[in-house]
């Protein structure tokens, strides 16, 4: 009798413990968002309006009178390369999907973009065309100006197409075949199915990847910066307003414009890619061996397969060259394998790679379990105000990283809490940037795991929490994979949001890839790329094979701009 009521006690000892324990982690979610979120974000918004204390718009009719040049650029670049990527991405999504045999390897190559630093484009496009570069000069004996805005648009489009492909692909292959299949019994041929079928229903992707591109070559301040040469934009203004000259007042300002676009990009990419999702729900995805034979043909392919041929092109040479430059020296025009460039860059960075991986590894596995368990309370538990919750968790993602690095620096520069100048504010930052990532590939497994197993374990006297441990956690292994290689990466390679709040002493490596490009040490800036690359897919190769020994599915997505 007694050992009856001895189990019956734990019992509601235990039951009481995981209440206790589950409103601690929704207060304790809640509280993260709102003071790692909102409220930098709401401080870059006030310090625009606050001169000398007191409320003021002085500082916009400044930004609108004074920089009306800058925002013109910022305008002309960002319109024409959201329409050149997009366009392009098209085109790589087409061939990708409809190539057959070559996909994998076609994939792979896309794939490598979402590991390289963001300097690598305009690195390589300087080693090979610039005055002194490997074609431009060495092969055809010229020596042009690669600086200025068509160089920025030509490497804005060749990097952010890669990612708008990325998103077209996963759209494209969700295509039902018994659309494509009712098309063809029709009568009709591979090219009208092409523009009247795959087309219209991957349509709102097409406008998001306009839409996207365009917010990120607003905010991109790393392009303009290197190979910007005289051009300046709003982000490069940002830049030097804060680095250069510590006007809080005007880069907030600045920030805010940016701010306001992204906010309306935000909602239209919801609104968009809820309706591609309910037009691609439910279908039947044709097999790869299939894709082959609803491929466009003749003129139509030819044009579509051009500039997918020159890109892949690009993008060999570019990290060709990027590796061959990693490994050598030239003297005299003579270009000769070397081991110096290793050595140089160890001897002086070796600290900075080691930071890194550690900055880069408490994120991936701290920001990972953040983002599933918000997404576990959204969709699973259905949070009151999930939805504003949710707009809060992706707003980081899709603003400016400027405005959201600023942002800390104004929230966290005081009591009570200081963080500025620690290692707390850069991971926090890296954290909370790209913690939509994981909720959005979260709550999308959510909707694949019936809710029959919830009440199953209900009524076996599971609390929720114990549900969520042993029942939900176990199918998330997907879930958990792509969250951790996306933290893990984006840790690794990302500058804009960090780089106002990385210490001088304590720089990361994608900072010593930045200040070797401006010195003019090319060889070292290759490899510090290369040393990114190789670890960044080296640790995520060896995350992902722990993660299949211990039962987890083997194929991971993957996810830049879900």
């Amino acid at each position: 009798m007694k050992s009856k009521q001895n189990n019956k006690r734990a019992q509601v000892r235990s039951a009481r413990f995981f209440d206790i324990l589950d409103k601690l982690i929704i207060s304790g979610l809640v509280i993260l968002v709102l003071a790692f979120i909102f409220y930098p974000i709401l401080c870059v918004i006030l310090r625009g309006v606050n001169v000398e204390g007191s409320f003021s718009l002085k500082v916009y009719q400044e930004v609108f009178t004074k920089n009306q040049k800058l925002l013109w650029n910022s305008a002309y670049v960002a319109i024409i390369t959201a329409l050149l990527s997009t366009v392009l991405a098209v085109g790589i999504a087409t061939v990708v999907v409809f190539s057959g045999r070559l996909k994998g390897f076609l994939m792979g190559v896309l794939l490598v973009s979402m590991v390289s630093p963001p300097f690598i484009t305009s690195l390589s496009y300087i080693q090979l065309f610039g005055r002194r570069g490997s074609i431009t000069h060495g092969l055809l004996g010229l020596s042009l100006d690669p600086y200025g805005p068509i160089g920025v648009i030509i490497m804005q489009t060749i990097f952010f197409a890669s990612l708008n492909a990325l998103l077209l692909i996963g759209m494209m292959e969700k295509v039902d075949q018994n659309l494509l299949q009712a098309a063809a019994d029709l009568g009709s041929d591979n090219n009208d199915t092409y523009f009247q079928v795959v087309l219209p229903l991957t349509l709102p992707g097409v406008i998001v990847c306009f839409l996207l591109s365009f917010v990120r070559s607003l905010a991109d301040y790393g392009t303009p910066v290197v190979i910007g040469g005289r051009y300046e934009n709003l982000s490069t203004e940002i830049y030097m307003q804060l680095i250069g000259y510590a006007n809080l007042e005007k880069s907030a300002a600045l920030n805010t414009l940016l701010l306001v676009p992204a906010i309306v990009v935000f909602i239209l990419y919801r609104l968009l890619m809820s309706k591609g999702n309910r037009l691609l729900q439910g279908g039947t995805p044709l097999k790869e061996e299939e894709m082959q034979h609803y491929r466009p043909r003749g003129l139509v392919y030819g044009l579509l397969l051009l500039p997918t041929v020159i890109f892949y092109g690009m993008m060999l040479l570019q990290y060709g060259s990027i590796f061959v430059n990693s490994f050598s020296k030239q003297q005299k025009g003579v270009r000769t394998f070397s081991l110096e460039p290793f050595l140089q860059m160890w001897s002086r960075r070796k600290d900075t790679f080691f930071r890194s991986l550690v900055y880069a590894l408490v994120v991936a596995l701290v920001g990972t379990l953040i983002g599933m368990l918000i997404s576990y309370y959204i969709e699973r538990r259905k949070l009151k105000g999930g939805k504003f919750f949710d707009f809060l968790v992706t707003a980081p993602y899709m603003i400016p990283g400027s405005c959201f690095g600023i942002g800390y620096i104004l929230a966290f520069n005081s009591e009570p809490i200081k963080l500025t100048g620690t290692a707390a504010i850069v991971i926090l930052n890296m954290i909370f940037k790209q913690l939509s990532i994981t909720t959005k590939v979260t709550s999308a497994a959510f909707t694949q795991i019936p809710e029959e197993l919830d009440m199953a374990s209900a009524d076996l006297g599971a609390k929720r929490l114990q549900t969520l441990k042993d029942v939900l956690l176990p199918n998330l292994r997907s879930s958990f994979a792509v969250g951790f290689v996306n933290n893990f990466t984006s840790a690794m390679v990302t500058a804009g949001a960090v780089i106002f709040l990385v210490n001088a002493g304590q720089k990361i490596a994608v900072f010593t890839l930045f200040d070797a490009i401006n010195s003019g040490k090319y060889a070292e800036a290759s490899m510090i790329s290369t040393v990114l690359i190789l670890v960044t897919v080296l640790i995520n190769v060896i995350f992902l094979r722990l993660l299949k020994g211990k039962g987890g599915e083997s194929h991971v997505s993957g996810i830049k701009g879900y």
